[in-house]
């Protein structure tokens, strides 16, 4: 499974490469896989490591409970965590056990669309009997494809090679990935799908190829089953730029295009949403409104990320966050952007020292990195600002809806949860820093051939 996860890590940063770019974007893959592989060893040799993130446990119960399910054996909800069981349960509408025989969906037992990553986990056990750290490994196989993706979107926001290998290098440095990949978390996963989505459709927008469009359409069907969150902003941010494309009838084919694809992977989220049973009416195998309908009703909903947080820490800092900005929104609102920002802040570090043994404290790093990265970020936000680039605009976009969603749902869009789209912030930073570079060598000149006064 190992071999086959990377051959897909390689086809894929493959078919997404620029044109002439292929050889480039495989060294890249393989020093991410390096790169990866000694984070991840570094990171679990620290005493942090070892007060696993509660999300990490959950997500190997789950799997355990898939596995023991398709071995044909009854399964307890209760020792699983299987919430949506379990909310099942206390309306009295089913046991506490998710038996061989039951007609439930996945996401149904387990209460979220996003059951993928516990499915994927569930494979390795189920086929190999692997353990949990086994798995954890081939975190390092989806944060292989991270430095290509960067490069490969910077690439298609218009940068020289040079600096799209500065965004590639940025990915391979930063510590934060590392850190997520050292847990059984989904985010790895979640980072590899949302951005070759991006890079598929930036690549698509910038040089064409219907391989792209399929690329895309599949990947962005299965990312609504690990990070919903991305998948709607991903088909807002598209969707608009798109019909934009459409309305001032320029480059018509490419925005019809890529709204099939979207089209296709919303079919294909709700299609996830069924699994394994699918609804049958008239004789059809397909029920085409319920497939359709199930992304839109957990969009209207808006409670399926803090569903995800129910009974963990988050829950209370979330509550918190919400009755301050009731109480005194713009303390609140101050507190977002700078939870958003800096944290969690390294230089308590400095002034409390650190405990040992909060797993936050391994993110300290790679915060430090992320500040460094921000003159860049921002230079190159307001450069997009002045450029009519669809491509620009719809990064960009993209970005904004994640801020959006999770300040709303969570308060903050920091640490752990951002770290799925660094690929994504470093291609802005790597052309920020470069346009920082020019400002600055551009002054130094037209200082040093200024006359003396």
């Amino acid at each position: 499974m190992a071999a086959a996860a990377l051959a897909l890590v390689l086809l894929v940063a493959w078919h997404l490469a620029p044109n002439g770019m292929g050889r480039t974007v495989f060294l890249l893959v393989f020093l991410g896989l390096l790169s990866s592989c000694l984070k991840i060893f570094v990171f679990q040799q620290a005493p942090q490591w070892q007060e696993v993130i509660p999300d990490s446990n959950y997500y190997d119960l789950n799997a355990h409970a898939f596995a023991s399910h398709w071995s044909g054996e009854a399964v307890d909800a209760q020792i699983y965590q299987l919430r949506g069981l379990l909310a099942i349960r206390a309306a009295d509408i089913h046991g506490v056990e998710w038996r061989p025989d039951d007609a439930l969906t996945y996401n149904l037992v387990v209460g979220s669309h996003e059951w993928l990553y516990a499915g994927y986990v569930a494979l390795w056990y189920w086929l190999g009997g692997a353990t949990s750290l086994i798995v954890i490994w081939t975190n390092a196989l989806w944060a292989a494809f991270l430095p290509a993706a960067a490069f490969g979107i910077a690439y298609s926001l218009g940068a020289h090679r040079s600096i799209a290998l500065m965004a590639a290098g940025f990915t391979l440095f930063d510590p934060s990935l590392g850190v997520n990949a050292s847990w059984l978390l989904k985010d790895t996963l979640a980072s590899f799908l949302s951005m070759a989505v991006l890079w598929a459709i930036l690549g698509y927008m910038k040089i064409g190829g219907k391989l792209r469009c399929i690329m895309a359409a599949v990947m962005l069907g299965m990312l609504g089953g690990v990070r919903f969150a991305a998948f709607i902003g991903l088909i807002i941010s598209t969707g608009l730029i798109c019909a934009w494309l459409v309305f001032q009838k320029k480059r018509l084919k490419c925005g019809l295009s890529i709204i099939g694809v979207l089209s296709c992977a919303w079919l294909m989220q709700g299609l996830l949403a069924q699994l394994p049973h699918v609804p049958q009416v008239g004789g059809l195998d397909v029920n085409i409104v319920r497939l359709l309908s199930g992304p839109v009703h957990i969009f209207s909903s808006g409670v399926e990320v803090l569903r995800a947080t129910t009974g963990n820490a988050v829950d209370e800092s979330v509550l918190a966050w919400k009755m301050n900005l009731a109480d005194d929104p713009g303390y609140a609102i101050l507190q977002s952007v700078a939870h958003t920002l800096f944290a969690p802040y390294p230089w308590i570090a400095v002034s409390l020292g650190l405990t040992w043994m909060h797993p936050n404290e391994l993110y300290y790093p790679g915060v430090l990195f992320w500040i460094f990265a921000l003159p860049g970020i921002f230079v190159a936000i307001i450069r997009g600002f002045h450029k009519a680039d669809p491509v620009y605009w719809l990064l960009l976009l993209f970005l904004a809806s994640q801020l959006a969603a999770y300040t709303i749902w969570l308060g903050e869009w920091s640490t752990r949860q951002r770290v799925f789209a660094l690929p994504a912030f470093f291609a802005l930073a790597a052309i920020g820093w470069d346009r920082l570079g020019l400002w600055f060598s551009n002054s130094r000149y037209a200082k040093a051939k200024s006359p003396e006064v």
